[in-house]
C-alpha cells in the first residue's frame, strides 16, 4: 500500500481525507482555514464549474487554485458520475453515445457534450493536480448488457483521454503534469471488473478509483475489495464516495488510501458531529447531535481530544446556541470539526501503516 502521493504541488502522506469542493468552495467553510485542519487535498466537480461560471472564466481568474485561494493540490472528476445521476433521474437530461456523454442541469438549459478529449481539457484549463479518465457510470443492478457497453466504453474513452493527455501535455516535463486516474467499472460482475482493471493497468495510469455506489444500506460493497485485489498491489486506489468513518478504515484495510465525501460538512450544517475517535473500538467514533437537550448547558467543548477551531474555543452549548439561532457561524464551525475529525483520523491510520 503506497505511503505517500507526489503531486507537482508537493508529496501527500497517505492516507488522505480529501473534502468535496464540488464548486470550488468546501460548502461554508474558508479555504484558508482548512490546512489548519489537516486538509491538503480538495476536489472540484469539472461538470459544475463548466456549467458555473464556466471554465474560461476560472482560467481567467488564475486557474482553480487562485480562484478559490487554495494552494494545495487539487483533484478533479471527470463528470462521469454526475452525468450518470442525470440519467437515472428526470428524462431528457442526459445520454450517451459511442463518442461520450451529452447532459444539462434542467430542461430550460443547452445540452453540454463531455468526450474523452474534452473531459481532459476542461481539467487542464481549471488547473487541477490530479485529473480523472471519462468513464461510463452505471447502477450495479443495471442489466448484464449495459454493463458489458459500461466496460467497453470505460476501456476505450480512458485509451482515448490517455492519447489526448500524452499529446497536450507533451512539452511539459513530467514532474510538472498533473497525475491521471482512471475509474474501474464493470458492476457487480467480476468478470467484467477483471476486465476493466487489467485493461486499464495496460493503458497506464497514476491511480485508479472505484466509482459509482461503493455503499449499500450503510456498508461497503464487495466491489470495493474486488477492485483493490484485481489490481497491483502498489496502485494509488482512490475510494469515490466513501464515506462514513466506518467505511473508510474498512476500504483503508483493504488498500484504498484516498477518500473524499460530502458527508463531514453537510452532517455539520445538520448539527451531526463526530467525537471520541478511537480505532480499536467497535466503531472508531461517536455521534453528538447537537440539537439534543444535553448540550444546551454543556460546558466542555464537543470533544475534548479534538484540536479543532470549536472545540479549542467554544463550549458545545455555544454550538448548540449558534443553531437555535440558525447563525451560519455555527454551520461553518461545525464543519470544520467534522473534517478535522476525519483529517485526525486518516492522521491515526498513517501511523498504524507506517514501516
Amino acid at each position: 500500500m503506497p505511503v505517500s502521493l507526489t503531486t507537482r504541488r508537493g508529496e501527500l502522506a497517505l492516507p488522505q481525507f480529501v473534502p468535496d469542493a464540488t464548486r470550488a468552495v468546501v460548502r461554508g467553510v474558508p479555504a484558508a482555514s482548512l490546512p489548519a485542519h489537516g486538509v491538503e487535498l480538495v476536489l472540484v466537480s469539472t461538470v459544475h464549474l463548466a456549467s458555473q461560471p464556466g471554465t474560461s472564466v476560472v482560467k481567467a481568474l488564475g486557474g482553480v487554485h487562485s480562484f478559490m485561494d487554495w494552494a494545495g493540490p487539487v483533484v478533479s472528476d471527470s463528470g462521469g458520475f454526475q452525468v450518470f445521476s442525470l440519467l437515472s433521474g428526470q428524462k431528457g437530461l442526459a445520454s450517451v453515445s459511442d463518442s461520450g456523454l451529452s447532459y444539462r442541469f434542467s430542461p430550460k438549459q443547452r445540452f453540454r457534450e463531455l468526450t474523452p478529449r474534452s473531459c481532459v481539457e476542461t481539467q487542464l484549463r481549471l488547473g487541477a493536480d490530479i485529473i480523472y479518465c471519462l468513464d461510463y457510470c452505471t447502477h450495479p443492478q443495471a442489466p448484464a448488457g449495459e454493463q458489458e457497453r459500461s466496460v467497453a466504453l470505460t476501456i476505450k474513452w480512458a485509451a482515448q483521454c490517455r492519447a489526448a493527455y500524452d499529446q497536450l501535455l507533451a512539452d511539459v516535463a513530467p514532474d510538472q503534469r498533473p497525475k491521471l486516474f482512471a475509474v474501474v467499472q464493470g458492476g457487480q460482475d467480476r468478470a467484467l471488473r477483471s476486465r476493466c482493471a487489467q485493461a486499464l493497468v495496460e493503458l497506464g495510469f497514476d491511480g485508479y478509483g472505484f466509482g459509482g455506489y461503493p455503499i449499500v444500506d450503510g456498508t461497503l460493497v464487495d466491489e470495493v475489495a474486488l477492485v483493490a485485489d484485481l489490481l497491483p498491489a502498489d496502485s494509488l486506489l482512490h475510494g469515490l464516495g466513501i464515506g462514513t468513518p466506518d467505511n473508510l478504515v474498512a476500504a483503508w484495510r483493504a488498500g484504498y488510501t484516498i477518500f473524499d465525501c460530502t458527508l463531514p460538512t453537510r452532517n455539520g450544517r445538520r448539527g451531526v458531529l463526530y467525537a471520541g475517535l478511537d480505532l480499536d473500538a467497535d466503531r472508531p467514533h461517536r455521534t453528538v447531535r447537537i440539537g439534543d437537550e444535553r448540550w444546551v448547558r454543556e460546558t466542555r467543548p464537543v470533544d475534548p481530544a479534538c484540536d479543532c477551531q470549536l472545540c479549542t474555543r467554544y463550549s458545545a452549548g455555544y454550538l448548540a446556541h449558534l443553531f437555535r439561532v440558525e447563525d451560519t457561524l455555527g454551520l461553518s464551525l461545525a464543519s470544520l470539526h467534522n473534517l478535522r475529525f476525519y483529517t485526525r483520523l486518516t492522521e491515526a491510520l498513517r501511523k498504524r501503516s507506517a514501516p
